[in-house]
């Protein structure tokens, strides 16, 4: 894979040269989020949540996305796949654009053993031609890294919107691995409003059997038709931890029935510790699967002053372990200065909350936000996040910067610790070194 990542870094170099002196436009970073949610030909529920992050440079621009399919049986048992993409995209006119991308794939089970971990680097050059209705792909590549028995890569894609009807959208991507083997990906989608379509889609990945799957699919829009309130993802470093060298974690929120006074909000989210493995440069395996869900009932009491009925479901999934699955459930009352504690609208951000979680009892636990520094591009500021139950207190703090326009860049310096109020064996702190992207929707 070394040998591979001169070359990589060139062409994500020159792809970013300016080819003539001409004034461009001024423009913005972007995100946006995809959530599908259905069933698959195995009668298993499918979740699938994909945050993208564009970033424009000159005639073109750099990306990143994450996402992520989970299918669970009853018993939160199933597949899920993990793709991580990064890579430049270079404008050479209105409607062509080359793309070179990085695209990592792998496959891990929940609540089971997993023998082997099937995973895949993609290294692809795209030529992207975007019409008005039409949009047509043609690449070649290779992988590095991975699974052994894969060298060349050959793909072409195609979505093809407004087909019969205006409703009606039909998507299709293929690869060809070796000049050998032919995998696919082919659906349609029917939109019902601007955010929501109904789906209709059969893959198969590579050495895994064809599945189909059927569902709904949001789909962020801007402005007024965006159904998002915010979404933020973030990626923390622990080069000094024995056991987890980095942390995944992503949400997204949506607001319902907002008219000043009260409204109620929904928040998803997900973290997935990842293993040291051999080493921090070694295979990066997730050590678990946590999915949070948040639902709160917010009335503004005064100006700068907001009480909420809060209820939060932590549901807690072991990765390629044969291990039972933890769940909880919060529910009590809270107190902040902001709707969003996330956006850095005041100098000083807070939020406290109570209640009784139904596993551990009388749960405690707040948020504090400090501005040090606000600067026209830059604003620096402090947080301290802490939870306490029957059981143990748990601290995070961290030191940010925040910085861009749509989109803003927080890089962060952190360090969290877990103390014990039984007599247990002390558990470490761990020292954080993390990048987060985070967009409020108007």
């Amino acid at each position: 894979m070394k040998r591979h990542l001169p070359l990589f870094l060139a062409a994500l170099t020159l792809l970013n040269l300016p080819v003539c002196a001409e004034k461009e436009e001024e423009k913005s970073n972007k995100a946006s989020l995809v959530v599908e949610y259905g069933l698959d030909s195995l009668e298993r529920r499918y979740y699938r949540p994909v945050f993208r992050f564009d970033f424009p440079i000159r005639k073109g621009g750099l990306f990143a996305e994450v996402q992520y399919h989970s299918r669970m049986n009853g018993r939160i048992q199933g597949a899920i796949d993990y793709w991580v993409d990064a890579g430049v995209r270079r404008e050479l006119g209105r409607q062509l654009a080359l793309e070179l991308r990085l695209n990592h794939f792998c496959r891990h089970g929940t609540v089971r053993d997993t023998p082997y971990v099937w995973n895949l680097n993609e290294l692809l050059g795209r030529a992207v031609l975007d019409r008005e209705n039409v949009t047509l792909a043609l690449g070649a590549g290779t992988f590095i890294g991975g699974s052994d028995g894969y060298r060349s890569l050959a793909a072409a894609a195609g979505q093809w919107r407004s087909l019969l009807i205006p409703e009606l959208t039909l998507e299709v991507e293929l690869k060809l691995v070796d000049f050998r083997r032919l995998y696919h990906e082919a659906g349609f989608s029917l939109a019902l409003n601007r955010s929501l379509d109904l789906f209709f889609r059969n893959v198969r990945h590579y050495e895994f059997p064809a599945v189909s799957y059927l569902g709904l699919r949001l789909r962020s829009g801007d402005g007024g038709d965006a159904f998002l309130d915010t979404i933020k993802v973030s990626v923390g470093a622990s080069p000094f931890d024995d056991r987890i060298k980095l942390e995944v974690e992503g949400e997204f929120k949506m607001e319902f029935f907002g008219n000043g006074a009260r409204r109620v909000a929904l928040a998803v989210g997900f973290l997935a510790p990842i293993l040291n493995g051999e080493g921090f440069f070694a295979q990066f395996w997730p050590w678990k699967m946590i999915y949070d869900i948040g639902l709160d009932y917010e009335r503004r009491f005064a100006r700068g002053l907001y009480g909420a009925w809060v209820a939060r479901y932590r549901l807690d999934l072991p990765v390629d372990d044969d291990r039972p699955f933890a769940a909880s459930l919060f529910t009590g009352l809270a107190l902040r200065n902001q709707p969003d504690f996330d956006v850095l609208e005041n100098d000083v951000r807070y939020e406290v909350m109570a209640g009784f979680d139904f596993k551990r009892g009388f749960t405690a636990g707040g948020r504090l936000g400090l501005g040090s520094c606000k600067g026209r591009a830059v604003k620096v500021f402090s947080e301290l996040r802490g939870e306490v139950d029957s059981d143990r207190m748990r601290l995070d703090l961290r030191l940010s910067a925040a910085g861009g326009r749509a989109v803003e860049w927080r890089p962060y310096v952190g360090w969290k610790k877990d103390i014990c109020l039984e007599p247990r064996k002390e558990l470490p702190g761990k020292l954080l070194f993390g990048l987060g992207f985070f967009k409020k929707f108007q």
